[in-house]
């Protein structure tokens, strides 16, 4: 996801959606009153008798009164009544009418009030693109590119030849690598994929590691490297799956630094102990349960915006990760606090 634009004086929020998560994203954050604007087509019947329906594409704003997403048909479906639009002639105002919101495309939305944990949604769908945290580097033993890519584009950074030359080729193999490591170096990526047919994937990333123990490396295979390697990392699905497992793993990570500061004494859950450790100033990071929270929503905003008074993070474990069940068992929402409970006076 792109943000164009966030203006919460006007309640106007503008972007530009990526992939399907986007969408899935923005479904969470749109409310019912919200305004949307967007062109589709619309069955315009005769004025007179004997002439066929014509369809016509025209723009509309729709006060929104459903919204709803479905992964298998990839849009977002939002319906309501028709406050303006254009051609007037075409328009029907107060008729109901439904915009279906599509990848690769820009969504204006204008709200009576844009909420802080809606802002902190947009900005994570953004931050989570990986056009701009992850690095693939697609390569055999004589060639290589590094690009960050994402569904719709790929942003080449570097092409590397590795010199290769009978018996010289182990040596020169570890100064091929060594020129990746330079480049890896200076992109500063926050992970990296490594692809390509063969074995040379697997030792670049086995030579990556031990340069720095701490790189978070994702291998995969590709029966080709250049523009076809690109594509098909993305066309077979292969960018996708690893964009969610990514996700998923982020959200994993904190559910079980929860559960380990629990048993330290430094979890906290249940509504009223949540309150008041955030009165109080104790909790670091708020997790809360998307299940709970679509059930919760007025709840949970008021928990939320406690939260921001004390400069607590707030992180929503999605429904797509099988571990949001342990955080709604614990009652919806928990927190991980600064310190261990007998530690304060």
């Amino acid at each position: 996801m792109k943000i164009i634009e966030i203006n919460k004086k006007f309640g106007k929020i503008t972007v530009y959606t990526e992939n399907l998560d986007d969408l899935w994203h923005l479904e969470k954050i749109i409310e019912k009153g919200d305004v949307i604007s967007g062109k589709t087509d619309r069955k315009i019947k005769p004025s007179k008798e004997g002439e066929k329906t014509i369809r016509q594409t025209i723009f509309v704003e729709i006060k929104i009164e459903e919204i709803n997403f479905q992964e298998f048909s990839e849009n977002l479906k939002v319906s309501g009544i028709i406050i303006s639009g254009h051609p007037k002639e075409f328009v029907e105002e107060k008729a109901h009418q439904s915009l279906d919101i599509k990848v690769g495309e820009k969504v204006e939305i204008k709200k009576n009030q844009i909420k802080n944990w809606q802002i902190e949604r947009l900005k994570k769908a953004e931050n989570d693109s990986m056009s701009s945290k992850l690095a693939v580097i697609l390569l055999d033993d004589e060639f290589c590119e590094i690009a960050f890519i994402n569904q719709f584009s790929i942003n080449k950074k570097a092409k590397i030849l590795s010199k290769k030359s009978g018996k010289q080729y182990a040596t020169e193999s570890d100064n091929y690598f060594e020129e990746i490591n330079q480049k890896i170096e200076q992109l500063k990526p926050e992970k990296l994929l490594i692809a390509g047919p063969g074995f040379t994937k697997e030792n670049l990333a086995e030579f990556l590691i031990n340069k720095n123990k701490n790189r978070k490396i994702i291998v995969e295979t590709t029966n080709s490297i250049g523009e076809t390697g690109f594509t098909e990392l993305i066309s077979t699905g292969k960018f996708s799956k690893i964009e969610k497992d990514l996700t998923l793993s982020k959200e994993s990570e904190l559910i079980e630094e929860f559960l380990t500061n629990l048993a330290k004494n430094k979890g906290s859950y249940g509504i009223k102990i949540i309150k008041e450790d955030l009165e109080n100033g104790l909790i670091s990071k708020l997790l809360i349960s998307e299940k709970y929270f679509m059930e919760n929503r007025e709840k949970c905003e008021e928990i939320m915006n406690d939260g921001e008074k004390f400069k607590t993070e707030t992180h929503i474990i999605t429904t797509k990760n099988p571990k949001e069940q342990i955080i709604f068992n614990f009652g919806g929402v928990v927190g991980i606090l600064r310190y261990k409970k007998e530690e304060i006076i």
